[in-house]
């Protein structure tokens, strides 16, 4: 099932889960029995819940604006936000920018909350007599306040965590290294989210709130966990891709022209298996095709015919051979590679000259830690 998209001007297309309309839910039953105390009747609390609901899920989405606008402003390319069940997430992409301007994307969210906080405090001491309009912004104020100081916790995936990764990362030189060790305060920060309510709802009366607040804290506890580990998986494969060199994954295969006889096989030490079969671009620009030779198909090959039979007709297509610089490292080489996706790669040092062929698979299990 696709997810709703909203389209708001310029900014990017916000994705709306059903756990959205969840939250609200979930948020307007949590703050339902603060209005009942407050001297609300039924009817009127509930309808002020969920208009507290529907309120901090906008402010979820200033949260994750602000992050997109300062991307934005730092030359990252934003792909969309994301509001669902847990709160919400900004999908984006920056290669150049450096710590400074990741320290100020991640602290932007919790920014936004926290003047939204300042404003609804504002708002409601405006209000003579108090009243429920009073009673909904000072809660609104008290959520935005709880949700930016949440969001500012020192641990990933937090934005404080995040933030912290960013400086961690420059002073220490290593990004990896930096990630690690707000992983791993992420973690911790996850068992006192789930501990501490436990233990300060010890031995109190097990109402619908109450019970509520319990499973949220086991269910945030637990997005916390799986996003800390994979941060630490993350760090994993980056360590991985850093030690990548186009040199050292070069393989010296033959590559033979398409229109040669399946022949010129039966000539070379090396099995079908380890030969690139390499076909002439089909447009002006094109790549390269390249294709692996079929051992069933050459078997089958009669003797009198492997003078004459191209190798194009034994051979499966596999597709573009595109050419790479030999200098290419680590998160270079995974980009270039990424932006023209390819089988196998023909890296090339600075004189135009073949050093060999990149195995696309093999980089793969390289990264999996195979």
């Amino acid at each position: 099932m696709s997810q709703p998209i909203l389209r708001l001007g310029s900014l990017p297309p916000i994705r709306l889960s059903t756990g959205t309309l969840l939250a609200v839910v979930v948020l307007a039953v949590i703050v339902q029995p603060t209005l009942m105390r407050a001297g609300l009747g039924a009817g009127t609390a509930i309808v002020l819940a969920v208009a507290v609901g529907v309120a901090m899920i906008a402010s979820v989405l200033v949260h994750e604006m602000a992050h997109a606008l300062v991307a934005r402003a730092f030359g990252g390319t934003v792909d969309h936000i994301a509001l669902t069940l847990w709160g919400g997430h900004t999908q984006y992409r920056g290669e150049g920018i450096g710590a400074a301007g990741s320290t100020l994307i991640s602290l932007a969210g919790p920014a936004s909350n926290l003047l939204l906080a300042g404003s609804a405090a504002g708002a409601a001491a405006l209000i003579p007599d108090g009243g429920a309009g009073s009673l909904v912004l000072s809660l609104i104020g008290y959520l935005n306040l709880a949700l930016a100081v949440f969001n500012l916790l020192p641990g990933l995936p937090m934005d404080g965590g995040r933030a912290l990764e960013s400086v961690l990362g420059a002073v220490l030189s290593s990004r990896t290294r930096g990630t690690r060790i707000t992983a791993w305060i992420g973690r911790g920060i996850a068992v006192l989210v789930l501990v501490v309510p436990l233990w300060r709802l010890a031995g109190s009366e097990l109402g619908t709130g109450t019970l509520l607040t319990v499973l949220w804290a086991v269910l945030i506890a637990s997005l916390l966990w799986q996003g800390a580990t994979r941060a630490l998986q993350g760090a994993q494969v980056q360590d991985r891709v850093e030690v990548l060199d186009a040199r050292g994954l070069a393989q010296r295969l033959p590559l033979l022209p398409a229109e040669q006889p399946v022949a010129a096989l039966d000539r070379m030490p090396a099995g079908p298996g380890q030969v690139l079969v390499v076909a002439a671009p089909t447009a002006p620009g094109a790549h390269p095709q390249v294709m692996l030779p079929d051992a069933g198909a050459l078997a089958a090959v009669p003797a009198q015919a492997r003078g004459s039979t191209p190798l194009a007709a034994v051979s499966t297509a596999l597709g573009p051979l595109v050419p790479l610089r030999a200098d290419l490292r680590g998160d270079a080489l995974v980009s270039v590679m990424l932006d023209a996706p390819a089988p196998f790669y023909l890296v090339r040092e600075d004189d135009g000259s073949a050093l060999g062929v990149i195995n696309t698979a093999r980089v793969q299990q390289h990264l999996r830690g195979r």
